[in-house]
């Protein structure tokens, strides 16, 4: 009787341990397809983003003008029509004549896109490609800055 009550015992934990490692197989098994199918969408996703040109342009904007406020208000301007401005400044040299655009990136047609937009002569566009920069363009604001079409806007 000793003997059947302990096989009763052992076979019962016996049971109860095939029933866990079931679950945890399970488990297993259902979160690695749940993980593959996410990564499955991650590459998908980037492979999208990677397929698209990249639409946004990053720029800085550096005051050569000698006035203050200038740099403010063409970052102002150029954030209004989706331009991304991460960086505004002082340029070196406080005497600069004419505005300049800097082709950081080497992609022309978001230098052409920003003089456009500003109203700068395309050629006033000088390559300066910086790859350890991050940025598409930089506009170097010079003493004509009341022509450019953020000042011209203002007046009417």
């Amino acid at each position: 009787m000793k003997n059947n009550l302990l096989n009763y015992i052992l076979n019962g934990a016996i049971i109860l341990f095939l029933v866990v490692v079931a679950y945890f197989g399970f488990s297993l098994i259902n979160n690695s397809l749940k993980t593959d199918k996410s990564i499955k969408e991650i590459t998908d996703t980037s492979k999208s983003l990677t397929n698209q040109p990249n639409l946004t342009i990053q720029l800085d904007v550096q005051n050569g003008s000698g006035e203050n406020g200038v740099a403010t208000k063409i970052t102002d301007y150029l954030r209004k029509n989706n331009l991304d401005v991460v960086e505004i400044g002082n340029y070196k040299s406080q005497n600069v004549e004419r505005t300049l655009i800097l082709d950081r990136s080497g992609d022309v047609n978001k230098s052409k896109k920003v003089a456009m937009l500003l109203g700068v002569n395309e050629r006033n566009i000088i390559p300066q490609t910086n790859n350890s920069l991050y940025l598409d363009v930089t506009i170097v604001i010079g003493k004509d800055f009341k022509e450019l079409k953020p000042f011209l806007e203002k007046k009417k």
